[in-house]
């Protein structure tokens, strides 16, 4: 089925992110410019070496990572183009290629391209005897650029990007199995899985306005850090580089002071992430150090005292992408309803305590 007949929706969702990823591939790695495509039809393995992409399953994480989209790439050889030897030297590349790679910026436009099979219908397909079903003229064609296949490119950005809603970048994850022959691929392959975050069908990809607490942290962590850092809050954008971080709110109580007051407590996580082990961790260090040594936050308005800082703990053995290595509560005193209000009067129950967290 030609790209141009699927609905809108199939374009903004899976294929959008898989023609990309392919694209990506045939553009970083010399050795698969021409092949690179879907699964081949039944009957027809591929000859020679290349690359396959299939979508894998779709998950919700969590609210500030949004949905988890899975897409594999299966590396291929057969034994005339060195097997498994192949195999291993076409992961390397892969995996190099895509690796927290922000895609979706640069390519040309590929919603409106043909779907996988352009890039691979040239290539030679084997037949039930084995001989080239293709013939020399299909082996000579080219793939058609994005300008060929009537695309455009607008500000640096595919118009399929700016379809989706956002880029995106790409996470390796690791092998999907181990290596075997592949009967339908005609050769042998292994399957290297990536992962590509994305926010819900009719959410806005970028995140919200954020709180004033939320917009002091970040404030505080761009001034600690530096400029090379990029600060987000209450949510991971679509396409994040590192090194970054991301602060959220994780949770709130309420604690009762005293009659005419109590105090809200509220917990923010951070979420470090370094270009390096090493980086990563001095940045946590110097992040909890500072905040530590912090009395307040910046007040919310004019007149106000900012929050007090309470506990800092960092934990650098947690996920930082998906759960946050950094924990930081922040105390506010507030008047309880007529404590200090004249002609109010008290509740007839007083809640003592009122907990809210957000699940990791």
């Amino acid at each position: 089925m030609a790209a141009a007949s699927r609905p809108a929706c199939v374009k903004k969702g899976g294929l959008v992110i898989r023609e990309i990823i392919k694209r990506a591939l045939e553009e970083r790695v010399p050795e698969l410019a021409g092949r690179v495509g879907n699964l081949p039809p039944a009957g027809q393995p591929y000859a020679g070496y290349g690359a396959v992409v299939t979508f894998g399953e779709e998950i919700r994480k969590n609210d500030w990572a949004g949905y988890r989209r899975i897409v594999k790439v299966w590396p291929y050889a057969d034994e005339e183009a060195g097997g498994f030897d192949k195999v291993e030297e076409l992961a390397a590349g892969i995996e190099a290629a895509l690796h927290e790679a922000v895609l979706g910026m640069e390519s040309p436009r590929i919603a409106d391209s043909k779907p996988s099979g352009a890039s691979t219908a040239a290539r030679e397909r084997k037949d039930d005897s084995g001989a080239s079903a293709a013939g020399t003229a299909g082996s000579a064609q080219a793939p058609q650029s994005g300008a060929e296949a009537g695309g455009e490119v607008s500000g640096g950005r595919t118009a399929a990007a700016q379809d989706a809603g956002e880029a995106f970048t790409c996470v390796y994850l690791g092998s999907a199995d181990g290596d075997r022959a592949d009967a339908a691929l005609g050769g042998m392959t292994r399957g290297l899985r990536f992962a590509a975050y994305r926010r819900p069908a009719g959410e806005a990809a970028g995140p919200g306005e954020a709180g004033a607490e939320l917009t002091a942290l970040a404030e505080l962590t761009s001034a600690l850090l530096g400029a090379d850092w990029k600060i987000a809050a209450d949510r991971w954008p679509a396409a994040f580089a590192r090194p970054c971080v991301l602060w959220r709110l994780a949770g709130s109580r309420k604690v009762t002071a005293k009659p005419s007051a109590f105090d809200v407590r509220r917990t923010y996580a951070a979420h470090v992430l370094g270009r390096g082990s090493a980086e990563e961790r001095e940045a946590l260090s110097r992040l909890a150090e500072r905040l530590s040594a912090a009395q307040r936050l910046a007040p919310s308005a004019s007149g106000r005292r900012g929050a007090t800082i309470a506990d800092v703990a960092a934990d650098l053995e947690a996920d930082g992408f998906l759960k946050g290595q950094l924990r930081l509560d922040v105390l506010e005193r507030a008047a309880a309803p007529g404590g200090d209000r004249p002609g109010e009067t008290a509740p007839p129950v007083l809640i003592g305590r009122v907990e809210l967290k957000q699940a990791d």
